[in-house]
């Protein structure tokens, strides 16, 4: 009879030692002292992922164009410049993308920021209204130029100020620092053809290239 008494103390104790050890590993939440514990836990964070839809896969285009190279300085025997390229800037709208303006709204839009950009700059800028169709239609993600070749007034005055839908487009013009001095050696060139309003091609140039007419050029 002791010894069965003596057993089941034995065992009592080593349930006893296995709950409290059980206890001891059990995970413990990390709570601050003094932090009240959260009601519910805080939702996991989720990856925002942009999926691409049907609508932006058919209107996905990759596009090169071209810059076409500056021409080569024209110097005298002492190296005085008489012909150079002269970096210009041009004012265009840019139109917001994706392309969705009917023509009454693509109108309306370009006239707004054409009236604007007259007060940017103060000269007065007119685009006749199928060219500003035709340039929607057919190259609407490419910057549409409604002043060029802005003096330093203007570029100064359009850039302190310009809203995100024009931009300042940087281009090359040929200039002639001593005038007419050798003029029938030097010679002058001109564009190639005007702006393009057609649909993009891949490998046209951003802006008309220029090819001599005469004299070195």
């Amino acid at each position: 009879m002791r010894r069965f008494a003596m057993m089941l103390n034995v065992t009592s104790l080593l349930f006893a030692l296995s709950s409290a050890t059980g206890q001891q590993l059990a995970p413990a939440s990390s709570i601050a002292p003094g932090a009240a514990p959260s009601a519910e836990p805080s939702p996991p964070a989720l990856d925002e992922e942009i999926v691409p839809t049907f609508e932006t896969q058919k209107l996905a285009r990759t596009y090169i164009l071209d810059i076409p190279a500056p021409r080569g300085q024209i110097t005298d025997r002492n190296g005085t410049p008489l012909a150079q390229n002269q970096l210009s800037y041009n004012l265009a709208i840019s139109f917001p993308t994706p392309l969705e303006f009917k023509d009454a709204e693509t109108l309306d839009f370009a006239h707004r920021q054409i009236a604007a950009a007259t007060k940017l700059i103060g000269r007065p800028i007119r685009a006749a209204d199928d060219a500003i169709l035709r340039h929607y239609h057919n190259r609407g993600i490419l910057p549409f130029e409604i002043a060029t070749n802005l003096s330093a007034d203007e570029y100064d005055a359009a850039k302190a100020h310009l809203p995100p839908e024009m931009t300042l487009r940087g281009v090359y013009l040929r200039a002639y620092p001593q005038g007419k001095v050798a003029g029938q050696i030097v010679g002058y060139c001109g564009r190639t053809g005007r702006n393009p309003d057609g649909i993009i091609d891949n490998h046209e140039t951003i802006w008309p290239e220029t090819e001599g007419r005469e004299g070195i050029e």
